[in-house]
C-alpha cells in the first residue's frame, strides 16, 4: 500500500473514531426524546437512564436559559414512583450546589437507597436538616450522615444520641467530624466495654488531656503492656519492682509516714552537688526505695514532701504529670514512672500485672504530657499553686 493510500486509510479511521466519540457525547446529552420517555415510557429502567443523564447535566442546565425547564424535569423525577428512577437521580445530583434545598430534603427523607448519596454528599443540607433526619429515621440514615466529609459538633451530638454503636464507631472514625469534648466524654462513658470504639477514639487528633486520662482509666486493664515488655522496662525489672512493693508495702494511694531526717539530708546534699539525676530517681523506684524517690521528686520540684505524696499517688494521673513536669522529668521518664506505679498498684491489690498501654495509647500519653508542659495555668492549678 502506497504512502498516500496509507494516509487516506489513517484519516478515515481517525474520522470514524471522532464520529463514534461524537455519537457517544450526543447520546449522553438530554434531548426532546428523553423528555418524551419520562412522559410516556412505563419502563422504570428507561426512565432511570434518563434520570442519570439529566442528573449529570443538572448544573449545566441550571446555568442555561432554560433553567425553568430543568427545574420542571427535576420535579418530575423526584416524584417518580419508581425507586430506580429516584435512586439514579440522587446518585448524580447529590453533590450539586444548585440542588434546591426542598428537593434535597425530600431526597434525604426518601428510601435509604435514594437518601444515602444526598445525606453523605449534599452541600445544601443544613445542620438542622441533618439532625432532623438522624432523629426521625432508622439507623441507616444516621450511618450515612456519620460518613459525610465534614460533620459539625451539633450533628455529631445527635449521632451519638442515637445510641447505636455502629453509628458512633463510624463517626469517631471520621477524621472530618468535629466532636465536642462533652460528646466525646459521653462516648467513652457509654461505650466503656466497646474496645472497637475506644481504639478509634484514641486515634483521633487533638484529644483533650482530661479525655485521654478518662480513656486510659477505662481501657488500661484490657490492653497489652507493650511499653513495659518491649520498650521501657524488662520483665525482670517489673518483677523486681513488684516484689519490692509486696515486701515493703510502700506504694499505695494513701499518705506516707514521716521520713527519716538523715535520708532527707543525704539526698539534699546529693541534689545540691548535682548528683541526684532523674535516672537515679527511677532506680530508686526500681529498687523499692520509695522514700528516696519521694524526697528526690520533692527536691527537683521544689515542693513540700507531703504535697508531693498527694500528687504522686493521686487517682487522677494529671497530678502525677504536673509533678513530673515541675520536677523537670522528660517524657520517657514520666511514662516509666506512671506505669511502674500502676504495676505496683496491681501488685498491692493482688491483681495480675496486666494493666497495659498499646502503641496508640503511648503516643497520646506522650503528646498529652508534652501539651501540658507549656500550659502554665493548668500546671499551677494541678500543683495547687
Amino acid at each position: 500500500m502506497s504512502a498516500a493510500a496509507t494516509a487516506v486509510m489513517g484519516g478515515r479511521r481517525r474520522e470514524a473514531l471522532l464520529r463514534s466519540h461524537a455519537d457517544r457525547e450526543r447520546d449522553q446529552r438530554l434531548n426532546a426524546a428523553d423528555v418524551d420517555v419520562l412522559q410516556r415510557d412505563r419502563s422504570p429502567q428507561a426512565r432511570a437512564q434518563v434520570a442519570a443523564k439529566f442528573g449529570r447535566q443538572f448544573d449545566e442546565l441550571c446555568s442555561a436559559a432554560d433553567q425553568a425547564v430543568a427545574y420542571a424535569v427535576l420535579g418530575l423525577l423526584v416524584r417518580d414512583i419508581a425507586l430506580e428512577v429516584r435512586q439514579a437521580l440522587s446518585n448524580t445530583v447529590a453533590g450539586s450546589t444548585r440542588l434546591p434545598p426542598d428537593v434535597a430534603r425530600r431526597l434525604a427523607g426518601d428510601a435509604i437507597e435514594v437518601a444515602a448519596p444526598v445525606l453523605q454528599r449534599s452541600p445544601v443540607l443544613t445542620d438542622e436538616d441533618l439532625v432532623h433526619v438522624v432523629r426521625t429515621n432508622a439507623m441507616q440514615y444516621a450511618l450515612a450522615v456519620a460518613g459525610r466529609e465534614h460533620v459539625s459538633e451539633l450533628v455529631s451530638e445527635a449521632l451519638v444520641e442515637t445510641g447505636e454503636a455502629e453509628v458512633v464507631m463510624r463517626l469517631v472514625d471520621n477524621a472530618g467530624a468535629s466532636i465536642s469534648q462533652a460528646t466525646m466524654q459521653r462516648v467513652v462513658q457509654d461505650y466503656a466495654g466497646n474496645e472497637l470504639i475506644h481504639a478509634r477514639v484514641i486515634r483521633r487528633p487533638e484529644l483533650p488531656y482530661e479525655l485521654v486520662e478518662q480513656l486510659i482509666g477505662v481501657m488500661g486493664e484490657r490492653l497489652e503492656w507493650k511499653l513495659v515488655r518491649e520498650r521501657q522496662m524488662s520483665p525482670d525489672d517489673a518483677r523486681t519492682l513488684m516484689n519490692a512493693v509486696r515486701e515493703r508495702a510502700t506504694i499505695s494511694f494513701t499518705a506516707r509516714a514521716h521520713v527519716d531526717g538523715k535520708l532527707h539530708q543525704h539526698l539534699l546534699a546529693e541534689f545540691s552537688a548535682g548528683q541526684l539525676s532523674h535516672e537515679r530517681l527511677l532506680r530508686f523506684l526500681r529498687d523499692g526505695e520509695i522514700a528516696s524517690l519521694e524526697i528526690g521528686l520533692a527536691l527537683h520540684a521544689r515542693l513540700e514532701l507531703n504535697h508531693v505524696r498527694r500528687l504522686l499517688y493521686h487517682d487522677d494521673r494529671r497530678y502525677l504529670a504536673a509533678l513530673c513536669l515541675a520536677a523537670g522529668l522528660a517524657t520517657p521518664h514520666y511514662l516509666t514512672l506512671r506505669m511502674a506505679l500502676e504495676i505496683a498498684e496491681d501488685a498491692m491489690a493482688s491483681r495480675p500485672a496486666n494493666r497495659g498501654y498499646g502503641s496508640d495509647t503511648i503516643r497520646f500519653l506522650q503528646a498529652q504530657y508534652d501539651k501540658l508542659r507549656p500550659d502554665e495555668a493548668k500546671l499551677r492549678l494541678l500543683l495547687g499553686n
